[in-house]
Parts: structure tokens; sequence; C-alpha cells
């Protein structure tokens, strides 16, 4: 049995390890994460310290409400950190902690001696991980509003989340506290009233959204992480009771005690270059086809290029304009033949529809056929049979609808159990409001432009995958889409230095030599050690791997070896440095990173 359980029987004040406890602590319950537990040789964050207040215990049980219940599933997760977690009494906070993070879960009430224990922990250098409205009632279990919080942990608060049963926790991509998880995942979480409160701050980590992710016209941040001074906190709105405790929440968990205990964590990020988020800007090219040259000028305005999906029945009408498109250096891709959806047609009539399409693109493009090798469905109804066939004729990407996976994020198609990542199909899920549900939404050009720039920020925040669809149709003149465009185009270029804007094709291809990769961590007296592989026959260019940093700006040193690994740093924020590989050769990659 290990330190932190022991520790836990021996409790004899107010709230005890009853019966109902005992069989987690003995059963030595965990999570496997991404991040190894206190057994590895990383820099000595302290310890980690679990406070169960006695006085949220005495105001929850005047609720009728266990307290011990609501943050049982700390308990087993705090195992696996061995002797470096334990318990802490109400006199032992108040006499005072050694170097370490202190645990506040779901604190909602504190008196004056655990405020003034706390703070004074803060300001000695220990770090800080809340839950719930901490310090929001007094000893009395009268509210007293929500100062405590705000200064505590450097957020700010904006009323609460309305009930629902349609509330998921999106993490932050890459970010330095939610890394493990990918961009913007579904995470389900259960609601009260008041109960999960809105929350701003300059370093946030994760939103609340419904599963559509609909604009939100209010703060919805529920998670934040800061570093004032020799401290550093972490703050999650949600209170404990409502996270259903799979493997992702305790991915976050891992990152958030790592950041705060200070122990740098390298990690393979999503994009390349040192890219926090990417963005595909694509028309669905059918009706009025014409219109499309339109839309590539506003790409082009900016330097940007873009995806055509095309409707090869309505593509051979002007075959000019498909081949100036692909000369000016934009993608062609397929969207079908006809304009009729795939879902449910059986397997033959299915393939002799792409036979037809493609048939129909080789007779635009001849020779440059070939470049074609993308597709997005009519209406976006698609299936397994639609995507094998795909494949099988040598396509590469298709673009999605919203459902198609929980994050937002490039995958691999499960059609086909087996088919390993460098022969699968990419699937790109479309991730924002298209120009058809502004219109049956019934938008001005003014509201749809602050949906766009509303989905442009979150992509860009959240480190994700963003697909915009632009019908062809709606950019002829007076149209809807024709009319926003130009300032979108000028937003998206602000995030230049931040987001990288690609063809479907280009992200396809690197999403597969990105998989490639591996990245594996581990801790020597001489530094962090970085160990990549590339398993692909070809070097990997633009590979990036992310280094969580000790203190903000922390300088660091890097040693490759190879030489011939041409690598370079790139400053993230204050808390990430990004390893950008101009050229990741075959095989082994060996990287020491020291932070003078």
């Amino acid at each position: 049995m290990n330190t932190f359980s022991l520790h836990m029987r021996r409790i004899s004040w107010g709230v005890g390890v009853r019966g109902w406890l005992r069989p987690l602590l003995l059963a030595g319950l965990c999570c496997v994460g991404a991040i190894a537990g206190a057994q590895d040789a990383e820099p000595d964050g302290g310890l980690i310290y679990f406070y169960m207040s006695p006085t949220t215990d005495q105001y929850m049980a005047s609720q009728r409400v266990s307290y011990e219940r609501a943050i049982k599933r700390w308990l087993p997760y705090l195992q696996r950190y061995g002797e470096h977690a334990r318990h802490v009494s109400r006199e032992e906070l108040i006499a005072g902690l050694g170097d370490g993070v202190l645990i506040l879960p779901t604190a909602v009430a504190l008196d004056d001696a655990e405020r003034a224990a706390i703070t004074k922990f803060a300001a000695q250098g220990g770090s800080l991980l809340g839950s719930g409205l901490v310090g929001t009632r007094d000893k009395a279990g009268q509210f007293v509003g929500f100062d405590f919080l705000h200064s505590t942990f450097r957020v700010r608060s904006h009323g609460f989340f309305p009930m629902s049963d349609d509330t998921f926790f999106m993490p932050f991509g890459d970010g330095p506290v939610t890394w493990p998880v990918p961009a913007a995942r579904r995470m389900p979480i259960v609601t009260g009233k008041d109960t999960l409160l809105r929350i701003s701050s300059p370093n946030e980590a994760a939103v609340v959204m419904d599963w559509s992710r609909n604009m939100q016209t209010e703060p919805h941040s529920v998670m934040a992480f800061d570093e004032t001074g020799k401290t550093r906190v972490a703050y999650f709105s949600v209170p404990d009771s409502a996270w259903f405790y799979g493997k992702d929440a305790m991915l976050v968990f891992d990152a958030t005690l790592a950041w705060l205990r200070r122990q740098p964590q390298a990690y393979k990020a999503a994009w390349p270059q040192g890219y926090v988020a990417s963005h595909l800007i694509e028309m669905d090219t059918e009706d009025k086809f014409f219109s499309a040259p339109s839309f590539a000028a506003h790409l082009e305005s900016e330097g940007f290029k873009g995806t055509f999906y095309s409707l090869t029945s309505e593509a051979v009408r002007v075959p000019e304009v498909v081949r100036d498109l692909i000369n000016r250096g934009h993608e062609i891709a397929y969207h079908a033949d006809v304009h009729f959806g795939f879902r449910g047609d059986p397997s033959a009539e299915q393939e002799l529809r792409i036979r037809f399409m493609k048939q129909q693109m080789q007779e635009i493009l001849g020779e440059r056929a070939k470049e074609a090798t993308g597709f997005r469905a009519p209406t976006e109804s698609y299936d397994k049979t639609t995507e094998m066939l795909l494949r099988k004729h040598g396509l590469l990407h298709h673009a999605a609808d919203e459902s198609a996976h929980e994050d937002r994020l490039p995958f691999f198609s499960v059609s086909e159990p087996g088919v390993p990542p460098d022969q699968a199909l990419v699937v790109l899920p479309r991730t924002q409001l298209d120009d058809v549900s502004f219109m049956d939404m019934k938008l001005t050009p003014a509201q749809v432009q602050t949906i766009l720039n509303y989905d442009l920020d979150l992509t860009v925040r959240s480190g994700s995958l963003g697909l915009l669809s632009v019908h062809s149709q709606n950019y002829v003149e007076g149209g809807l889409m024709l009319r926003t465009m130009g300032d979108y185009v000028r937003k998206v270029a602000s995030y230049r230095d931040r987001l990288w804007v690609a063809r479907g094709d280009e992200i396809a291809r690197w999403w597969r030599q990105r998989e490639a990769v591996q990245v594996d961590q581990h801790w020597t007296v001489s530094g962090l050690q970085i160990h990549l592989k590339n398993n692909s026959p070809r070097s990997v260019d633009g590979l990036t791997v992310f280094v969580t940093l000790p203190s903000k700006h922390a300088p660091m040193r890097v040693l490759a070896k190879p030489a011939s690994a041409q690598v370079r740093t790139k400053s993230i924020d204050a808390f990430r440095t990004a390893l950008v590989f101009d050229r990741l050769p075959t095989g082994d990659t060996q990287l020491r990173v020291t932070f003078p």
C-alpha cells in the first residue's frame, strides 16, 4: 500500500475515510496516462498536498451533500504518485507546508485561517490547483462572493452556465496543461443549477460548449492557469462531481500537475513549422461554378490557396475555369458527379459514380487529373462503403461532417480496420458552420462575419483544424459569402504567424507524415532527453515538438544528434517553446534539452 493510501487511512478529523472509500484505496485503482508518475528522474516538483477542508465538509453536510463523495475520484487517482502525494489536515495547512502543489478540491467554504494559510503557501512559491467555487463561502457557510477565487487563481467570473444535458468540456490542443488530449475533444460533463462558473483569464485552457460547438455570446472558459512571481496556479471551474472520470480527464490532470510541479514535458505538436492551428478554406463548387475564380481571388489577396471540391457534371461545362484554378496553385478535388449523397447506396452503384467522376475530371485536366486526390460528399452523405471505395480508387482524403469525430483534428478512417496510416484515408471534419447554415438561419452579412471571426479565434486558441465550407452558388453578385469573405480572409491573415492556412491535400499529406514520427522523453542527470523515431523512408520537414517550460520565458539549450537533424527553437508563448525540425531524417534522432 502506498504512502497516500496509508495517510488517508489515518485521518482522524472531520472528514474521515469511511467504508465506501476503503475498497478504492486498497484496490489501488488508477488510470494509465501519458505522463510518468513520481518514478521518473524528473526535476523534484515537491509534494502533492491534498486538502479536504473540514469547513467545506461541515457546509456540505448542512446541505445534505457528502463532501467525500463529491471528491472521491481524486483519491484513487493520486495513488499513482505514491509517496509524492499525501493528505494534509487543517492543522498541518495552518502550520505551513513545504514546497509542492496544494490541491483544493471543490473547497467551497473556507474559514479565515485556511484562507490565510493558502495565501501564504502560494506567496512562498507553492503551486495551487483548485476546482469548483473555491472560497466563495465563509466558516458559517454564508456566501461571501468571488474575491478570494479571483485573486488566488487570477481569473474573473461571469455568472453561471445554465443547466443542460448538452454540455462538453473541450480542452485546447497542445496547451501547457491540456496537451495529452486532442484539440477540442468533446468530453461530457454534468451541470446543475449555479454550479459551473463562466470564467475568463489571460491564460485559458478549455471551454464549455454544446455538442455542435455553437457560438457563445458570453465568456465560456472553464479552465485557466497562471504564473505570477514564484507561484503557479491552475483552476477548473468544473466541480469535481461533474466529471466523468475517464482516461481523458486523468490525462488533463496529469499534464496540469506536471506543469504546476515545473516538470517540463516534450510532445509532438499537431501542426508543422511551429504553427499552433490550421485552416482549410474550401469551396463546394457546383451550381454557378463560374464564381470560383472570385473566391480564389479573395484567397490570393493574402497569399492563400484553397481547395475546390468540384461537382464534375458542372465542371465539364467550364473546363477552362478548372484548368485556370489548378494552374494558379489551388487544389482541385471531387464533389462527386451529381449532387446526390452516397449513404446507403449499393456498393456497385457508388463505385460506378466514383469511376464516372474520375473519367470526367480526366477529360478536363488530362495528365493533371492524378493530382485530384480529395473528395467531399454531396450533402455530407457517405458511409463506410464510400470511404473504402474512395481509397480503392486512389483518393487520399475526404472532407466530412462535424459528427465524423469528437476532436477538431484530422483523423484516419476506421472503415477498413488494419489499414496502416500511410495507406488509410485521411478524414478532415468540417468544424465551422457553412453558408448553407447561415442562409437557413437568415443571418445578415454582419452576423455571419461575427460568427466567422468567433470560429476563427476559437480555432487558433484551441489549436484546432478550422474547415470552412463555402458554396459556389452563394458567391455570385449579392451572394452572402461574397459580401463577407474579403474581410474574413484579412482576419485570417492577421494570424499568419500562428495559423497554417493550407489546402486539403497538404493537410492530409502532413497528417500522414506526422503519424510516422514517434516522440518519447525521459529525464537524466544531464537534462531532458527527447527521442524521435522517423519510421518513414523519407525525411519529415517541419515536424514540431513543443516543450513546456519550468518557468515563464525560461531559456533553453538544445543539442541534436545526428547533426543532420536541422532543429531550431521558436517561442510559442511564455510557457512553451517549439523545437522545429526543418528536416527530420529517417531513423532515430536524439535531443538533449537543458534549462540554464
